[in-house]
């Protein structure tokens, strides 16, 4: 299942995506609404963390009104007229990036699969990407790097 990944070596922490992802799903500008958290590592390094849709989501397991489930389509959503707000999703989330936004579990839903998010990353630090194309990127990088400067010519 595809996720939004980010390129922490594009991502400038402008936070467009946080503004854009509360704009398409609460209808207000506000980062505390967003499906999206952009999370600052060093002085200079951001980076947006969202749902990575877990094969066996450990929110699924955690929520005690079955209110989180994954889609025909793949995708992990929260039923909110299911979600009681208890939190416990929020706590078993290995990511953090599950939200209680006016008392229910918010996450990403992938905007019907065409998140909005990485339309709008001005410095293309947001794509959508499936996991295995995600390691297929870094070994080749790696490879590049490891590679000797005199066959670099």
């Amino acid at each position: 299942m595809p996720y939004v990944f980010c390129d922490p070596e594009k991502c400038t922490g402008c936070r467009t995506c946080e503004l854009v992802c509360s704009g398409v799903h609460e209808r207000v500008f506000n980062p505390t609404k967003s499906r999206i958290r952009v999370v600052r590592r060093e002085p200079a390094i951001d980076i947006a963390l969202t749902c990575r849709q877990c094969a066996d989501p450990p929110c699924a397991r955690a929520c005690p009104s079955g209110a989180i489930r994954r889609t025909r389509a793949g995708v992990v959503e929260v039923d909110a007229a299911r979600c009681i707000g208890c939190s416990l999703c929020v706590e078993a989330c290995p990511f953090g990036v599950i939200s209680i936004v006016g008392g229910k579990a918010t996450k990403c839903d992938l905007c019907g699969g065409d998140p909005a998010c990485v339309k709008q990353c001005m410095p293309g630090a947001l794509r959508l990407m499936e996991p295995g194309q995600v390691a297929a990127e870094k070994r080749v990088a790696t490879a590049q790097a490891l590679r000797p400067r005199s066959l670099l010519r």
